[in-house]
């Protein structure tokens, strides 16, 4: 019998009948002979992260209603359990515009098919880019995003000593616009959008934006070419300065990866821009191979920035999607779904509601629940790189937090640990609910914990677990 048959039939019982987990090894099981060696090597310093990020739901979002309806525990398991503390929200081109297309539609006077076309279309407030006529701009889309999901969660991590990152995104799809002007590819006329919602928000919701990005997928909007790309945001942040705030734009965003370092490059050449510019983002729709990934980490080397994954909906986000991300393009951030999109909302047999994550958000949320904002990674190499993936991560509070992506059951032996009591989880996809076990790890740094499958196996400290407020169990 081989090693791999006999560890299965020893321990995939044992997990059976403890109705949680068996992962921790006995030694007469576990013998360097048949463990994976990860090594952590907290002198290696890699990306520091800024945040697990999603996008806030729209308003026109066809099943918004069901989820409004159990919204409470969605941001409790979002900003909690989950471990999400950054969202993407948008305003839209047509937010430059009288026509109240949105309250029109809200109050049903506008059919979706009438709306959708006025989303992007600009209207502009009056002939001069540096005079903002509060009456020529409609925030009332915004304003419900604003208080229906970006305060709840503000509040959630207040509560948790947290702080919520805001992400202001620009989005313009202007092929879906009726054929009529287009005033935002003028500079000003951008940086005059983008000012004024700058002003609203901290005017009406007294915080700020903590980052602009600059559009949503320029690579699909005809007028948003790559130099004129870092002439936006040039002209965008300027007007920022000059009113007090601290401008930070995240670029290029395409949804096509192999696009990503022609914008950057052409961002570069307008004098000033890269000034301005604090994370090189990209999408994963098109081209998304290693070689282009690894090209616009390439890029983040050259001008110190670090780099984003800011989109790639529909469950395509994997666990291999975010470890690819991470350890080959050097990521600070990673959004896989919208803020709703991270959860199924499921009638039960009491005809009321439960909220379950989604499959691949369960293996992701093994990194994401243990990893704080502004935590650094660390060295993490295993002796046999093509059987599995290791992660680690150190947090503000000096806790460690290791996450390793496994195609198959496997034995492992970690070693570089820091002393002191850790807490031991695996995911396996949607239908695996596992207890954290417990782990103490003496002073030689030796840890020996068993992944009973494929999956995502994560050992973090005590400290970080209990500081983040994680409860003791998967969703």
């Amino acid at each position: 019998m081989t090693q791999r048959k006999l560890l299965l039939r020893v321990i995939i019982p044992a997990v059976a009948l403890a109705g949680a987990m068996a992962i921790l090894l006995a030694p007469a099981v576990m013998s360097s002979d048949n463990a994976m060696t990860i090594v952590i090597d907290r002198s290696v310093r890699h990306q520091t992260m800024r945040g697990w990020e999603a996008t806030i739901d729209l308003p026109d979002s066809g099943e918004k209603k069901r989820y409004l309806k159990i919204k409470d525990e969605i941001f409790d398991k979002a900003a909690g359990d989950l471990g999400i503390n950054r969202v993407r929200l948008e305003i839209r081109a047509g937010a430059e515009s009288k026509s109240r297309a949105w309250d029109r539609y809200a109050a049903g006077q506008l059919t979706y098919k009438q709306w959708a076309p006025l989303r992007y279309e600009t209207i502009n407030d009056n002939d001069d880019p540096n005079v903002i006529d509060a009456a020529g701009f409609d925030f009332s889309e915004l304003d419900q995003m604003i208080e229906q999901q970006v305060l709840p969660m503000r509040k959630r991590l207040a509560d948790r000593g947290q702080k919520l990152f805001v992400n202001l995104c620009y989005v313009a799809f202007t092929k879906q616009a009726p054929q009529g002007e287009y005033i935002h590819d003028d500079p000003e006329e951008y940086a005059e959008l983008i000012l004024a919602t700058s002003l609203h928000i901290r005017e009406k919701y007294d915080f700020e934006p903590d980052s602009w990005e600059a559009i949503l997928e320029p690579d699909l909007v005809p007028e948003w070419t790559p130099r004129y790309t870092g002439e936006a945001i040039l002209a965008a942040a300027r007007r920022l300065e000059q009113n007090g705030f601290a401008p930070r734009f995240i670029a290029p965003s395409v949804t096509n990866t192999a696009n990503a370092p022609r914008y950057i490059d052409a961002i570069a050449r307008v004098k000033g821009a890269m000034d301005y510019v604090s994370e090189f983002s990209y999408h994963r729709y098109r081209n998304a191979t290693s070689a282009n990934v690894r090209a616009i980490a390439r890029r983040g080397e050259k001008f110190g920035k670090p780099t984003s994954m800011l989109e790639l909906w529909f469950g395509r986000a994997t666990s291999r999607i975010l470890f690819e991300d991470l350890t080959i393009g050097n990521v600070s951030s990673f959004q896989g779904r919208t803020l709703f999109g991270h959860f199924d909302v499921i009638k039960n047999e009491t005809d009321g509601l439960d909220v379950e994550l989604r499959e691949e958000v369960a293996e992701n949320r093994q990194v994401f629940r243990h990893v704080a904002m502004n935590a650094v990674r660390i060295g993490a190499s295993a002796d046999k790189a093509s059987a599995a993936i290791p992660v680690a991560f150190e947090n503000p509070d000096g806790s460690i937090a290791v996450a390793i992506l496994t195609p198959a059951p496997m034995s492992i032996r970690l070693t570089g640990l820091p002393p002191g009591r850790y807490e031991v989880s695996y995911a396996a996809g949607k239908q695996t609910t596992v207890e954290p076990a417990k782990l103490t790890v003496s002073r030689n740094g030796v840890a020996d914990v068993l992944m009973p499958f494929a999956g995502v196996i994560a050992i973090a400290s005590e400290a970080a677990t209990k500081s983040s407020g994680h409860p003791q169990k998967n969703p």
